[in-house]
């Protein structure tokens, strides 16, 4: 059975055990998330446009990745892809590039720009499915122009 892409939240089964791994590498987007999630509204990707799906193999989630408004930007029609989070296991078995072109599908209906900020070792990853590095940003280390 192939890898399915299903809508999710903080709640989902299979989050709990992807944010402490994440914790564990030092990674705390997952943590951001949940907390956002349960605080405010406004972190919940159910703005026109946004969208957090997991990568699941039957019921077991592999990774998790978003889409949202860019809180940073000053503007709605610029996106951020966001949380985005693949097992250390599960690492170059193309579930990290199912979840970054699940995110960049349809982001063209609802934004003109997609920016994310990820850490270096991440940089060749998103290079390679066509974001471009942005020099002297704090909030931004990437992002991908919109048709």
């Amino acid at each position: 059975m192939p890898v399915q892409l299903r809508p999710i939240t903080p709640g989902t089964m299979g989050f709990g055990e992807l944010e402490s791994e994440s914790l564990r590498h030092g990674f705390r987007m997952l943590e951001r998330l949940r907390l956002g999630w349960e605080s405010d509204a406004d972190h919940r990707f159910n703005r026109p446009g946004e969208m957090l799906a997991g990568a699941f193999l039957d019921d077991a989630l592999l990774g998790i990745g978003g889409r949202s408004i860019d809180p940073h930007a000053g503007d709605p029609r610029i996106g951020r892809v966001r949380h985005v989070y693949t097992l250390e296991g599960q690492r170059g078995s193309g579930i990290g590039r199912l979840l970054i072109e699940n995110a960049i599908r349809d982001a063209g209906r609802h934004f003109s720009r997609l920016n994310l900020r990820a850490p270096p070792a991440a940089f060749g990853f998103y290079e390679h499915l066509g974001f471009t590095r942005v020099e002297g940003l704090e909030t931004v280390t990437h992002h991908l122009l919109l048709a």
